[in-house]
């Protein structure tokens, strides 16, 4: 197995570790990876070396399937549950990592240049009001995207649902 593909994998398997057991150590995680601890250490210092390139991966991961998305190819209404549903995917494989770290990635920034692209552009499709600033409907989308991996009963339903409840209230409202 190559370098990166062994780093990936250990990166995969230490979110896992980390979801299962928060203080999941360096031979958790080894174990978790199918690795021996030095290989684990080839790769990364110590724990807090590993949790920070966990959150970068997770970062450019959350890219990639913004990408594989094609949310730029359809009309806002669809791009946006397209959108939500990548998030939550990966969100679901790495949301342990975003509650260890304050401070962002460059890609975690561009995930949020994403968003606001995507709201301005529902603006100018008439999808989404204009009374708010596109970056207020951009934090809003993110907020409930993070509350649905987050905290409960949004964070027991599967993707789909999820995206499904996300997107009725981001577009529809709650009114009845």
């Amino acid at each position: 197995m190559s370098m990166a593909l062994t780093r990936d994998a250990i990166l995969r398997a230490a979110a896992t570790a980390l979801r299962t057991h928060e203080r999941a150590g360096m031979a958790d995680i080894a174990a978790a990876a199918g690795v021996g601890r030095a290989t684990l250490y080839r790769h990364f210092d110590n724990r807090e070396d590993l949790l920070l390139e966990l959150g970068r991966f997770a970062a450019q991961e959350s890219l990639r399937v913004i990408d594989a998305a094609r949310i730029d190819g359809v009309p806002a209404r669809e791009g946006i549950p397209r959108l939500v549903r990548a998030l939550l995917t990966v969100g679901r494989e790495f949301w342990v990592v975003s509650r260890h770290r304050t401070q962002l990635w460059p890609e975690e920034e561009e995930v949020g240049t994403r968003l606001r692209a995507l709201a301005e552009r529902g603006q100018r499709e008439g999808v989404l009001r204009t009374d708010l600033p596109a970056d207020h409907l951009a934090t809003l989308l993110g907020s409930m995207v993070i509350g649905a991996l987050s905290i409960a009963p949004l964070s027991e339903l599967g993707v789909e649902d999820a995206t499904d409840t996300i997107v009725k209230v981001f577009l529809d409202g709650a009114r009845p």
